[in-house]
């Protein structure tokens, strides 16, 4: 359910809190579908998808790294995924690293 409830909120985000109406024209999705997606009903794989797409052209992503790492994960031996995977890990414990240390020094500064 939290990866309905992101793509959702970062859907809203991107459309400045688009109406009923205009989610569904966007979506194909019925405009009471719409409603109740908002509201807390599960998503179906299909409309996850359609709104990752929508999410992902606002954005201007392609489909570069997800492509990539589909491929990966089809041709790629287990032991070759699980170094790109440790890669990936180490690169977000580092960047996390750096916020914590900027946190850190904007809050002593303040002080």
């Amino acid at each position: 359910m939290d990866l309905q409830k992101t793509i959702l909120k970062q859907y809203m985000l991107l459309n400045q809190d688009p109406s009923l109406k205009k989610i569904s024209a966007e979506t194909g999705i019925q405009t009471t579908r719409v409603f109740r997606l908002l509201n807390g009903s599960t998503m179906k794989i299909s409309e996850y998808e359609i709104f990752h797409k929508q999410v992902r052209e606002k954005l201007g992503i392609t489909s570069g790294i997800e492509t990539l790492a589909q491929e990966c994960f089809t041709h790629l031996s287990p032991d070759s995924i699980k170094e790109i995977e440790n890669l990936m890990s180490r690169k977000i414990a580092t960047w996390k690293l750096k916020q914590e240390l900027k946190n850190t020094n904007e809050t002593k500064s303040i002080a």
